[in-house]
């Protein structure tokens, strides 16, 4: 007599290291709070290092108050929305978390970065025309696009790396070398005292 078998299910094949993540997702939120303008409050994932779905919004959403209208018209006639809409959020992060965390705080104007990189990147594309153009000559359109031409200004960059690690050590503010990240990040291995690579001579 066969044994009646169950169909099988998506568990029976899932990672056991899967279960884990799934089991810790969503469980440690990290807040940036713009303590020093809107007062507004974002979340974002520690697995992830990025804004929940709502902070993300949110975040774009800030961007567009922030920005003055001329200087969004003409961003507008260069980029497409989908690209103002990731190079604001990107911008206001950093900006919220530059004038709210960082001491001394630093004032970053969104509009004028974005302006910033709109003209890097017009540079960029006339550099290179010799070579068959930019990524506006590319296409053969007026308009530039993600990720071949644009690029944010090194100081948004160098802000997101201390963003991102505000959120990895759950909200500790340290430089870059600071004994907290490194501690962190530290990986402690243990080898004993007649311990040889298998390969040396």
């Amino acid at each position: 007599m066969l044994e009646a078998r169950l169909p099988l299910s998506f568990r029976d094949f899932r990672d056991p290291m899967m279960d884990e993540y799934i089991e810790k997702y969503g469980q440690r939120f990290v807040l940036l709070v713009d303590s020093r303008a809107s007062k507004k409050v974002f979340q974002f994932d520690q697995s992830l290092l990025m804004p929940t779905a709502s902070s993300y919004r949110a975040l774009v959403e800030l961007a567009r108050m922030e920005i003055n209208p001329r200087i969004m018209r003409y961003l507008s006639q260069r980029w497409s929305d989908g690209t103002i809409e990731s190079l604001s959020f990107l911008a206001m992060a950093a900006a919220v978390f530059a004038r709210s965390i960082l001491d001394p705080p630093v004032n970053i104007d969104v509009g004028k970065t974005l302006l910033r990189t709109a003209a890097a990147c017009n540079k960029r594309c006339i550099q290179i025309g010799n070579s068959g153009g930019g990524c506006r000559a590319g296409r053969n359109s007026m308009r530039h696009h993600l990720p071949k031409c644009i690029k944010l200004p090194l100081e948004i960059s160098v802000i997101w790396g201390y963003l991102k690690r505000y959120i990895a050590t759950g909200g500790a503010i340290c430089p870059s070398d600071a004994a907290g990240v490194m501690e962190a990040m530290r990986v402690d291995i243990q080898l004993r005292s007649d311990f040889f690579p298998e390969g040396s001579c």
